[in-house]
């Protein structure tokens, strides 16, 4: 019994150190709603989105199609974000205060605004 105990208590732990690859996409991730805008096939969610500066937000593709955020000219700090697959998610952390306008660069109907407070 005491052999059994051993093995099974041995399998236990190999089976804790293995390298398991990483699943493509990965799962869809716990979001905070106050940060988080959700992109979808026909818009985002929140559409204007308040923050202080500091603050990481992040953009979360929920679409079955491919996304690229941008901000649009002008804003006072630029971003883009790579290309997003379903369940993919692209942070960038708003460190000037300002108006930010956003948009999908597929669809610029899909767009969206962030207002960062000093």
């Amino acid at each position: 019994m005491t052999g059994v105990l051993i093995i099974m208590a041995a399998l236990i732990l190999v089976a804790g150190c293995t390298n398991a690859t990483p699943s493509t996409p990965p799962p869809t991730p716990v979001y905070t709603p106050q940060t988080t805008i959700l992109i979808g096939s026909a818009g985002v969610n929140p559409q204007i989105l308040v923050v202080d500066r500091g603050v990481t937000v992040t953009f979360l593709n929920l679409d079955m199609g491919l996304h690229i955020v941008t901000s649009d000219p002008g804003d006072p700090d630029a971003f883009t974000s790579p290309i997003l697959q379903n369940n993919y998610r692209y942070h960038f952390t708003f460190t000037v205060p300002g108006t930010y306008g956003y948009h999908c660069t597929d669809n610029p109907e899909i767009k969206g605004t962030i207002i960062v407070n000093p």
